[in-house]
This record gives C-alpha cells, sequence and structure tokens, in this order.
C-alpha cells in the first residue's frame, strides 16, 4: 500500500511538472528565430517584396546571417535595402502560419523582436512594422535603431484598437519607406527572434 501511495504521489508530481513546463512554455509563443530557411516556426512562409516586380534597384533583399546574431547559436535575419527614390517603398513579410489559416494571438499581450542596424552601410531613421488580419492592417513605426541589439515590443492592444482581430492573425511585415528612412535610404538591418509574448 506504501508503494501504491508513493507512485500515485510521483505520477501527480509528474504531472503537475508536466503542466507548469507547458504553461512556462507558452508564455512566449516564437514565431520566427531565423535559424533555418523558410518556413518559420510557425510554418509560415516569409520573403522579401517589391511593389515591382520588375524593380531592380529599389529593392530589399533578405538573407540569413550566422555571424550577426541575438545569442550564442542559430542565425538572424538580415534585410538589405535601397529606397534612395522619391515614394519609394519595399520590405520583408511573413506568414503566421501556412497559406490561408490564421494564428490566434488572442492570449498574448505583445509582439517582441530583436532589431540592429549596419552603421557601415546605413541605418533606417524609422521602419513601419505591420500586423493583419483579414482586411484590416495595423501600424507602428520603429525608430532609434543603431548598431546595437535592441528588443522592441509592441502592444497588442494596439493593434486591435486598429481592428485587426488578434484571434486571427495572417501576416506580419516590416517596410522601409523613403520619407521615414530618411537620411538612411540605403542600408541594412538584422532582425531576430519574433515572438508573441504574454
Amino acid at each position: 500500500m506504501r508503494n501504491q501511495k508513493w507512485v500515485t504521489g510521483m505520477v501527480a508530481l509528474c504531472l503537475a511538472s508536466a503542466t507548469l513546463l507547458n504553461a512556462q512554455a507558452e508564455e512566449k509563443k516564437m514565431i520566427a528565430d531565423f535559424n533555418a530557411p523558410s518556413p518559420n516556426n510557425v510554418n509560415g512562409d516569409f520573403g522579401a517584396f517589391s511593389p515591382n516586380p520588375d524593380e531592380r534597384v529599389f529593392l530589399c533583399n533578405e538573407s540569413l546571417d550566422e555571424t550577426i546574431r541575438q545569442g550564442s547559436t542559430g542565425s538572424s535575419l538580415r534585410l538589405t535595402y535601397n529606397v534612395d527614390n522619391g515614394g519609394a517603398y519595399n520590405g520583408f513579410w511573413l506568414k503566421f502560419g501556412p497559406a490561408d489559416t490564421t494564428f490566434d494571438g488572442s492570449a498574448y499581450t505583445k509582439v517582441t523582436f530583436w532589431i540592429r542596424g549596419d552603421s557601415k552601410v546605413g541605418i533606417p531613421n524609422k521602419i513601419k512594422v505591420e500586423l493583419k488580419s483579414a482586411g484590416k492592417i495595423a501600424s507602428h513605426y520603429v525608430g532609434e535603431i543603431t548598431g546595437d541589439w535592441k528588443k522592441i515590443e509592441i502592444p497588442l492592444s494596439e493593434i486591435s484598437k486598429a481592428g485587426v482581430d488578434l484571434s486571427k492573425l495572417t501576416e506580419m511585415t516590416f517596410v522601409f519607406e523613403q520619407r521615414y528612412a530618411s537620411p538612411g535610404t540605403v542600408g541594412a538591418i538584422n532582425i531576430d527572434d519574433i515572438a508573441l509574448e504574454k
């Protein structure tokens, strides 16, 4: 009988520990750590974009950078861009899951990521970050980008006030715009560890 009580107690302890670990794990949902090519951590594709598919100069290009990263292992996303022309814009998009699916982010309070600029080639003054659900887009501008890693936290309450349905997130974009990037209209940034956090 004593052994049976001990086994029962150990099983209960293991279940409680597993529940606690799962709860802790869900405090932060990694969307994209850029440690591997597309798809991201939630099986969504990602890539650079330009408004004109025939554009050859005013472009954004993406690559995985194993030398500049947040943390001691893996890689980060490197974006090089050129918006040195009136009205030019381009950027990077990532999906919150496979095509034609949505992601429920309603349990989280903020979207976070790490960013750093490349002072050797140029740093944008500001970039625009967009979160989207069906037919709705919320924008948030990020400035004060330097050559050091900086953690950005965007409140999801701000996103939902713009009409985005947090329970049906579809896409996130980073946009370089000539008027906001200036004077750094040509340059590069690195982004790492895009996540939703409580």
